[in-house]
């Protein structure tokens, strides 16, 4: 990963037990998009505020909209602010122009666009849908270009669908997301600099005056876990691994190397690297959750990649970033 995703709930939002509320607080990256009102949708309203979330940044960003969040991600498909999508789900569209039975406000959503989507899509179809026969959902997919999924008979596909976290879903959403650029996760970002390339990841250092501590990170977008890389990458990622455990023992002298790739907070794929010493701060517990990470002076940051890179496999491995 990390392509950020915009979260698209429909008529009435998504409440605490809709898998869209859970996917945000699965990976903070998941953003909700914010209507002045949920129970009253009005698509130039909901349109516009679609568009300034797309206008506050130009990365690349998922779509993942719900029922009328669903019509909403493919009303804005084509507009000048939607260049950076680079993927949408689409779960449970309806098909309000046959619909008599849905409320005024509903109704007047007004019926879903029929252009082709300018970037891959994947339409998620339950079989007994109230607002959706297979056959309009079938339809829907022709117009927009989208891969259809079903997942048998699961109502609207919402809180009343008890699907949980839904991590079929999520699989859905992390497939769409690996197809786009890879991206540094902000909160990487700001925590480590980036010091070093590897033949697959980018090795950076975390700013932590208390510890030598440098992470992995695959460049392969959205990667989450080990098995999301294919072989070639994943024996590519042990050599940086050894390698770098190898140098970090020799340039630092420590009694102990963590490594752990956790991943509750920042999903992306990252391997930590810690050197550990007796009686450090957080010792024998890992450094996880033990206390906010002390900013490390400049000097120390270039005397500890200089040591680093010092060692021969590491310099013969990862070339140094200017």
């Amino acid at each position: 990963m990390s392509a950020r995703v915009l979260s698209l709930p429909g008529w009435n939002g998504s409440g605490p037990e809709h898998w869209q509320t859970r996917w945000e607080r699965l990976d903070a990256r998941v953003v909700r998009v914010e209507q002045a009102s949920w129970t009253e949708p009005s698509l130039p309203a909901w349109r516009a505020r679609l568009l300034e979330a797309l206008r506050a940044s130009n990365e690349p960003t998922v779509l993942v909209g719900h029922s009328l969040g669903a019509l909403l991600a493919v009303d804005c498909a084509a507009a000048p602010e939607a260049r950076g999508v680079v993927g949408a789900l689409l779960v449970a569209p309806p098909a309000l122009a046959s619909r008599d039975d849905v409320p005024p406000a509903v109704r007047a959503f007004g019926a879903a666009p029929r252009a082709r989507l300018p970037f891959p899509s994947t339409l998620v179809v339950s079989d007994d849908d109230p607002f959706s026969t297979a056959s309009e959902a079938r339809a829907f997919a022709e117009a927009w270009g989208s891969q259809v999924v079903r997942i048998g008979a699961r109502g609207h596909v919402n809180a009343d669908s008890a699907l949980g976290t839904w991590p079929e879903g999520f699989e859905l959403l992390r497939r769409l997301r690996a197809a786009a650029p890879f991206t540094i996760d902000p909160r990487l970002a700001a925590d480590t600099h980036l010091v070093g390339h590897g033949p697959l990841s980018e090795l950076r250092l975390y700013d932590d005056a208390r510890y030598p501590w440098f992470v992995l990170v695959p460049r392969r977008a959205g990667a989450e876990a080990l098995w999301h890389l294919d072989d070639a990458a994943r024996a590519a990622l042990t050599r940086e691994s050894a390698v770098l455990l190898e140098g970090l023992e020799a340039a630092f002298a420590v009694d102990k190397v963590n490594v752990g790739a956790l991943g509750n907070v920042v999903r992306q794929l990252h391997v930590h690297h810690v050197g550990r010493r007796l009686f450090d701060p957080a010792w024998p517990g890992p450094v996880w959750g033990h206390s906010a990470r002390v900013e490390a002076p400049a000097s120390l940051k270039q005397e500890r990649v200089a040591a680093l890179f010092a060692q021969r496999a590491v310099a013969a491995l990862f070339s140094k970033d200017a």
